[in-house]
């Protein structure tokens, strides 16, 4: 699924290489900046996060559906406009769904990454999905230290990836732990752990 999601966007978007390259460095900046906010802001954000995931998977999974069965882009625009539209209003006005879409998305891209050496692409969608699921789960029980702790961890390797594709001499390539390299590990599990701290003594716990 992964590798289909992977290579249908790349056949579309290899028209746009030359544009792409050159607004490369731009999008790994933007993803700095907002994973830094992520880890820092996660659970006060969250509401905003969940809004714009959902706005994201919605629009993402209506194009391809959309351009998938009508062979048009227009169609697959139409779709993935409606599907956003829909996701995002979901992730809105019901907190819970928004809440679980965030939690779940942010463990989904970490485990993905975590379990990316495994040499099984099929296992390593299964393991990350069950895992993200039950992130998910567990967040909408234990709302606020979940979305904390979900936040902080996903931001922290987000910032330290997009740290190390700015400055990419400072990574060993030959070095690696779980799939990464080790100066991104640790980069990533102090900030982790920063935002973790800093999230902890500056939001309170309430009911949501």
């Amino acid at each position: 699924m992964i590798n289909y999601i992977t290579n249908y966007i790349t056949e579309y978007l290899s028209a746009y290489q030359p544009q792409i390259e050159n607004g490369f460095q731009s999008f790994v900046v933007v993803s700095l900046i907002f994973s830094a906010l992520n880890v820092l802001f996660g659970y006060k954000l969250k509401k905003l996060w969940a809004v714009l995931l959902g706005v994201g998977i919605g629009f993402l999974g209506g194009f391809i559906l959309g351009d998938s069965i009508w062979q048009s882009a227009n169609a697959g625009l139409i779709a993935g406009i409606a599907l956003a539209v829909i996701i995002g209003a979901l992730a809105f006005f019901i907190y819970k769904v928004g809440i679980f879409i965030l939690c779940t998305s942010s463990a989904f891209s970490f485990f993905y990454v975590l379990f990316g050496s495994i040499d099984n692409e099929a296992l390593t969608l299964a393991l990350s999905a069950v895992a993200a699921l039950a992130v998910g789960v567990a967040a909408i029980i234990f709302l606020r230290p979940f979305i904390i702790i979900t936040t902080a961890i996903s931001g922290g390797f987000g910032f330290s990836q997009a740290l190390f594709t700015l400055f990419p001499a400072a990574v060993d390539p030959g070095s690696t732990f779980l799939g990464l390299s080790w100066p991104v590990l640790a980069v990533g599990v102090l900030t982790a752990v920063i935002g973790i701290v800093v999230q902890l003594l500056t939001t309170k716990k309430r009911k949501n």
